[in-house]
């Protein structure tokens, strides 16, 4: 089964290392990249073909993850798909780990980089 896979993240270079690590691990999967949360919101809201999963980063400027996941919760009341957000971020603040699960849309709060192994877990391969 193909995955489509949303990677949103303002990196440039963290964001291309993930989308070549996917896609050595699932070819076949469908990967969109969004600079910031913003952007991630408006097309959920256009888009027909809704993500299997999505990486999250926290900071980012415009809208950062935890806008989005704000904007989010509102917006799903409306999707008939239920989508994976992983919380990706840099920072080791056990706070943010915390702040991250107490939402019930995240899957997990990950540290990048994501390991090999747990994107094949994700990916479910």
């Amino acid at each position: 089964m193909t995955k489509k896979i949303w990677i949103v993240d303002d990196d440039k270079l963290y964001t291309l290392l993930l989308t070549k690590t996917i896609r050595k691990i699932s070819a076949n999967a469908i990967i969109d990249n969004f600079a910031n949360g913003e952007e991630a919101i408006v097309a959920l809201k256009n888009s027909g073909n809704l993500p299997d999963l999505i990486f999250l980063d926290i900071n980012m400027p415009i809208m950062d993850g935890w806008e989005f996941l704000n904007a989010y919760i509102d917006l799903k009341k409306t999707m008939a798909q239920n989508i994976h957000i992983y919380a990706v971020s840099s920072s080791i603040n056990n706070s943010d780990r915390e702040k991250a699960l107490r939402f019930h849309e995240i899957a997990e709060y990950l540290i990048k980089p994501i390991k090999n192994e747990k994107l094949v877990e994700m990916l479910g391969l």
